[in-house]
């Protein structure tokens, strides 16, 4: 995108003019979800519904309604669903940038891959934002660089793990729309939208995958760096 604020809204196809939202823009943690604990709450549904689903008793975690998971009452033993066998991946460097995060998501369990939540996670600490007649480019704090074409076609590529994805884009009621199809089943949907005043710009993640108990859906926050565009 030209460096620019916000001119008006469209819808494309509706209009020849297109949504307008160039220019470089700074996270704003205050305004925006906690995607660490987002991904954290997600994970742990997720573990705990799998381990209801072993169990003959739903929610009891063990072989017997209302033990801790063991053979006997209150035990902690070997049964799937123990207490001692529920965890949360924890979370190793959130903000590294557009590709994996430094550190990592872990996986410990459920079936969503590590590399596949640490994409859902990553919060950039700025974003520059460039748009051309046909595609927009987005360049976070860590210089990684997505070009998304806005055309509604599917397109293959590669991500930063060398896993075959398929992404379209699109503007779709004022908004940038960019859908991927990631290789487990999973679909990740990010809708870029501005303010009325063109001030600061609105990043909405969904998350979905066959394994999640819910969609997991975070929303960033970004103010526009006036300062920068000088």
């Amino acid at each position: 995108m030209a460096v620019c604020l916000l001119e008006g809204l469209a819808v494309w196809g509706q209009s020849t003019e297109k949504v307008k939202f160039g220019g470089t823009w700074k996270f704003n943690a205050s305004q925006s979800d906690d995607a660490g604990q987002k991904v954290q709450e997600a994970q742990q549904r997720s573990k705990t519904r799998t381990s209801d689903d072993a169990s003959p008793y739903p929610s009891t975690g063990g072989t017997y309604p209302g033990t801790g998971g063991g053979t006997y009452p209150g035990s902690g033993g070997t049964y799937p669903g123990g207490m001692g066998r529920v965890g949360v991946g924890g979370i190793g460097g959130i903000g590294g940038g557009m590709g994996r995060p430094r550190g990592g998501m872990q996986n410990r369990g459920d079936s969503v891959s590590s590399e596949d939540w640490d994409r859902v996670a990553q919060s950039p600490a700025s974003l520059r934002i460039e748009q051309h007649s046909d595609a927009v480019v987005i360049t976070d704090d860590s210089q990684h660089t997505r070009t998304l074409t806005v055309d509604g076609k599917k397109r293959d590529e590669k991500d930063s793990d060398g896993r075959k994805v398929s992404t379209k884009a699109s503007w779709e009621s004022g908004a940038l729309v960019a859908e991927t199809h990631l290789p487990h089943s999973e679909r990740l949907t990010e809708t870029y939208r501005v303010s009325d005043g063109g001030k600061q710009l609105y990043v909405v993640t969904r998350f979905e995958a066959p394994g999640l108990a819910g969609p997991v859906s975070i929303r960033r926050v970004y103010d526009l760096d006036t300062a920068a565009e000088k």
